[in-house]
């Protein structure tokens, strides 16, 4: 997304400012970390439709259904015959085409009291005149991927939600085995409170025995080759894991938690960091340091992170999931 998009869009807490902030007409939620973005939306759905109370909630999604959409923007505008908060929420807004945007922006300024319009995409681009509107009037919120130090928060927070705690160890064993995708991470979590039970804590004995493990090695192995741009051995080692029954989308979040542990080592080695220095700013162990340091350039890190990106959300298509995902493993391996 661009740049000033993402920082007039996300602060230190979106998800904060939607609990405490005055509510508003409309908003726009945006970001690459579903599982926030759909918190936000809960967040919204609890102020603005009280149980108990008159209500209604609507769906549509901004690629299927903008025939349908001048109509529920009209019922929006309009007061319900029985009362009670009206929300409209429209997916994948990033894919409205031109009349579809010019509908919503004409809508606007008639929504009011009773009346809320929630726009969801993967991206605010300010090229773009509604995505701009939004974010002119304070109305856009933006939820990034984490990193893994922002993942051991979650941890902690998703843990002490449902009424147990997670030690620091446990913490980090849960993230080897799982990676960073937060959504993932909820529903381990769950497991694992289950497991416990309410009031307990959480040790790594227990993250042994309830959470499966990704096969490490197997996806070191592929790291390696990726960075090595060996195609070969890149196609070897995915095909051999996938074959194992690894989830692809537990294979693809372990593989970026890898790219991006290496891409902050890459920034502060071409800053001139030592080892050891990286080791502390990091919170790193100096041994992975070492293991991680010469995996390549970072810019060819982040393109690779891109391209992981992208094969996400292909994952989560149709598409066959061994396909696209060797599609991409051969994109970072030819640097296309």
């Amino acid at each position: 997304m661009p740049r000033a998009a993402r920082d007039r869009g996300s602060d230190t807490n979106p998800l904060e400012r939607l609990a405490r902030e005055p509510l508003r007409p409309y908003y726009l939620l945006y970001g690459e970390e579903p599982f926030l973005v759909e918190r936000a939306l809960d967040v919204l759905r609890d102020r603005l439709i009280v149980p108990g109370r008159p209500g209604t909630r609507r769906t549509l999604w901004g690629d299927e259904d903008a025939p349908r959409l001048a109509a529920a923007l009209a019922d929006l505008a309009s007061p319900p015959l029985f009362g009670g908060a009206q929300v409209l929420v429209v997916r994948r807004a990033d894919a409205l085409r031109d009349e579809a945007e010019a509908h919503v922006l004409e809508a606007l300024p008639t929504l009011g009291p009773g009346g809320t319009l929630v726009l969801v995409a993967r991206v605010a681009d300010q090229r773009r005149r509604l995505a701009a509107a939004c974010l002119k009037a304070g109305a856009a919120y933006g939820f990034a991927r984490v990193d893994e130090r922002g993942a051991a928060e979650w941890v902690a927070r998703l843990a002490r939600e449902r009424k147990v705690e997670t030690t620091p160890a446990a913490t980090q064993d849960l993230l080897d085995r799982s990676g960073v995708d937060l959504g993932v991470l909820a529903g381990e979590i769950d497991k694992l409170a289950l497991h416990v039970g309410e009031g307990a804590r959480i040790e790594p004995k227990h993250v042994r025995s309830v959470v499966a493990a990704v096969r490490q090695h197997a996806v070191d192995d592929l790291t390696t080759h990726l960075a090595r741009k060996n195609a070969a051995g890149a196609a070897r080692a995915l095909r051999l894991l996938l074959a194992e029954g690894e989830p692809p989308v537990r294979l693809l979040a372990f593989l970026g938690a890898n790219f991006r542990r290496a891409l902050h080592v890459a920034e502060l080695s071409e800053a001139g960091l030592g080892q050891a220095e990286i080791a502390a700013r990091l919170h790193m162990p100096p041994w992975l340091v070492g293991r991680i340091a010469g995996q390549g350039r970072a810019r060819d890190l982040e393109r690779s992170l891109h391209v992981l990106r992208r094969l996400d959300l292909e994952l989560k298509s149709t598409r066959p999931a061994e396909a696209v995902f060797e599609a991409a493993v051969l994109e970072i391996v030819g640097g296309r």
